[in-house]
């Protein structure tokens, strides 16, 4: 039932003629807008905490190279 009711709709925007085409995707994108302004919200969310960009990245080791002196201290410089 459900399958005939997509293929109906389907068979019907695909005989749209180029205007109502047009007004379809303006609602089509009316409707979607707030999701879309929520979306943005969150990433700007995101990019505004760095702890929130932070996450899903894998995490880096920032540690310094080491000196002379570490090198000496472990006995691989002489």
């Amino acid at each position: 039932m459900a399958k005939d009711k997509i293929e109906k709709l389907a068979d019907e925007l695909m005989s749209l003629n180029p205007q109502e085409s047009e007004k379809l995707a303006l609602v089509i994108r009316a409707k979607l807008m707030p999701e879309i302004q929520k979306q943005a919200g969150l990433l700007a969310d995101k990019q505004s905490n760095p702890q929130m960009a932070q996450m899903g990245r894998p995490m880096q080791m920032n540690m310094a190279p080491p000196t002379a002196r570490d090198v000496a201290m472990r006995g691989i410089l002489r």
